[in-house]
């Protein structure tokens, strides 16, 4: 990563076993695709007062070349080390369809789309 990672806490308190996991899955990202250029991650509570219905919020903001790839997850069971699972198991498929756009992997139509549907006629192969 070209950047140092970006690890924001709102109204919730860093814990080295949020950071460390945190830091691990950024890790795991960076082993899929090794041109992301930086990344954000920020863990929210977004309803201080009342510590019964506390709900995480996840985001994610991961920068490759040309695009950011963002989620945003918010887990109602409460549980921030669940959410953050989570929000990043999303932006892992996010980056995994990046990478396949990059690398050519996405099927691609042989007509061009202005032709009108008649005109199209399925390809055959033996």
């Amino acid at each position: 990563m070209d950047r140092k990672l970006e690890l924001v806490f709102r109204n919730v308190k860093s814990t080295p076993e949020l950071e460390s996991l945190v830091q691990e899955r950024v890790e795991r990202l960076e082993h899929l695709y090794q041109h992301i250029t930086g990344c954000r991650v920020t863990v929210t509570l977004q309803n201080q007062a009342h510590r019964s219905n506390n709900i995480p919020d996840v985001h994610i903001d991961v920068q490759v070349p040309g695009q950011n790839l963002i989620v945003n997850h918010r887990h109602p069971a409460g549980d921030a080390l669940t959410a953050i699972h989570m929000a990043f198991d999303a932006v892992a498929l996010q980056l995994k369809e990046y990478k396949a756009r990059r690398i050519g992997n996405v099927k691609q139509h042989d007509l061009p789309a202005d032709r009108p549907e008649a005109d199209r006629k399925p390809v055959e192969t033996e």
